[in-house]
């Protein structure tokens, strides 16, 4: 395998004892039948590495291009937009729409990942698709940037050369130079989110004082920048209705308070009336509603660094079999070191192999109730979600219940004639035991327990040792059965 061409400027020494950098190259010229050598020379040597680079990157051709561009604009006595000088415009015409720490990274962007490779003289109308792929691909080989990174990166600059396409009465440029660049794909890692048991343990793992939070953050599906925003006043005890109008943010290293993160982040949402009983509501209505053991207002920093990070150390030594963080010595007024173990043993390993940020309890919400039944829209609307596609891209894969229901609607157009009624009625009764409408199977130690009731109202259980077995057996024999009857 070819290695890729590496171009190298070569320093020249002048007459009068200068240094100039000189980078060759070879070239096929119009209407030329072969390449020809030749080189451009520059004063300023980290310009000529960048253009050896740039060089190497999109070939002789463009990087002549672009060079002659930014000639030009230099030589001219009319001033010249220059994309940085567009770039920056563009972030600073955003106004009160974009967050002033947003913008502040999105500056950050463009002077520490799009200027070192544009430079800094580049015209805005000097910006190619072929010059645009090459920055797309120097950011993954040379910044090590992740597709997601990428494509963040890459999103500020087609906005802006949108916006520069746009621009009126005179467009600065055409047309979107970068509207059609490939990206490399950004396949979105299936977020991780908790069984029953897996739940438990962490709770148990956590100081008690930071268990009311962890349940809220579950079953009200908040973000923590905004479970730590809430005040009391926002909690209905009688019904357990709990508005969602702001969120901690960062700016410039310190907190403060901002909107939530979309437009339909400002919402209600409900919590079970047992999580609402264990909040402090006996309060000021703007009073905040956690708070750490300092009393100041919980963000996701200091839940982090105060209640989360200890746990997942706790998690850690459980796993390794050290006692010393399960001691009185440390301080723990949790379980035992040995009653956790007993009763969580098998679950350290799933956890251990977990991707575990505050923000599970939000993805695991998300996922209980989908996987509950549901719908997706109001799952979507109670999680605060700029849209349906975003629930359904990153959780879609938990809701089954409506695909279940939508084969039971169309499975009404099937021919009763293909089969007989009894193999028909079979089959519908097996699809609601496996929803779980109709009798009951549990997994157990010997395989799977099958419990159903029979034509006198008596409850009776058998194991069997599939699956599949247990459904046909609670299918023929749960009471008012068609097909008990027709035997």
């Amino acid at each position: 395998m070819s290695r890729p061409r590496k171009t190298t400027p070569r320093i020249r020494v002048r007459k009068d004892g200068s240094t100039v950098s000189q980078v060759r190259y070879r070239i096929k010229r119009p209407g030329a039948a072969e390449e020809i050598a030749t080189s451009q020379t520059f004063v300023d040597h980290a310009e000529a590495i960048r253009w050896a680079k740039l060089l190497d990157r999109v070939g002789a051709v463009e990087a002549e291009r672009v060079l002659a561009a930014r000639l030009a604009a230099a030589a001219a006595e009319a001033e010249v937009l220059t994309l940085k000088a567009w770039l920056h415009r563009y972030v600073n015409s955003l106004g009160k729409s974009v967050e002033e720490e947003t913008k502040r990274k999105y500056r950050r962007m463009i002077d520490r990942d799009m200027v070192p490779f544009f430079g800094e003289d580049l015209p805005v109308d000097a910006l190619t698709p072929e010059l645009d792929a090459a920055w797309v691909d120097w950011l993954e080989s040379e910044f090590g940037n992740g597709a997601k990174t990428v494509r963040n990166k890459h999103g500020l600059l087609c906005a802006a050369m949108g916006a520069a396409a746009r621009k009126r009465p005179k467009a600065l440029i055409p047309w979107n130079p970068c509207a059609d660049t490939r990206l490399p794909k950004c396949s979105a890692r299936e977020v991780d989110h908790l069984d029953d048991l897996e739940y438990e343990l962490i709770e148990q793992l956590l100081e008690p004082f930071w268990r009311s939070w962890w349940e809220f953050g579950v079953m009200s599906m908040a973000r923590p920048g905004e479970q730590g925003a809430l005040k009391v006043g926002d909690i209905n005890r009688d019904n357990g209705a709990v508005s969602i109008v702001r969120a901690w943010k960062w700016a410039n290293g310190r907190p403060r308070l901002g909107d939530p993160k979309t437009e339909r982040g400002i919402r209600t949402t409900f919590v079970p009336l047992e999580t609402v009983a264990r909040l402090d509501l006996d309060r000021p209505a703007d009073a905040w509603l956690f708070l750490t053991p300092t009393g100041l207002p919980v963000t996701s920093v200091r839940f982090w660094q105060q209640g989360w990070a200890p746990a997942l150390e706790r998690l850690v030594a459980l796993h390794k079999g050290d006692r010393t963080p399960f001691t009185g010595a440390a301080g723990w007024q949790g379980l035992s070191f040995d009653e956790l173990l007993n009763r969580y043993g098998r679950v350290v390993d799933r956890l251990m192999s977990k991707r575990l940020t505050p923000y599970v309890t939000r993805h695991t919400g998300i996922s209980w109730r989908l996987q509950d039944g549901e719908p997706i829209w109001v799952v979507s609307r109670d999680a605060g979600h700029s849209s349906y596609a975003i629930t359904d891209k990153r959780y879609g894969h938990h809701s089954h219940a409506a695909s279940a229901a939508s084969a039971q609607v169309i499975a009404g157009r099937l021919p009763r004639l293909r089969s007989t009624v009894v193999g028909i009625e079979q089959a519908r009764r097996r699809r609601l035991v496996q929803l779980g409408r109709l009798g009951e199977i549990e997994r157990v130690a010997a395989g799977f327990e099958a419990v159903w009731m029979d034509a006198d109202g008596v409850v009776q259980s058998q194991v069997f040792s599939t699956y599949d077995t247990a459904v046909d057996h609670v299918a023929q024999h749960e009471a008012g059965d068609l097909l008990a009857a027709a035997a």
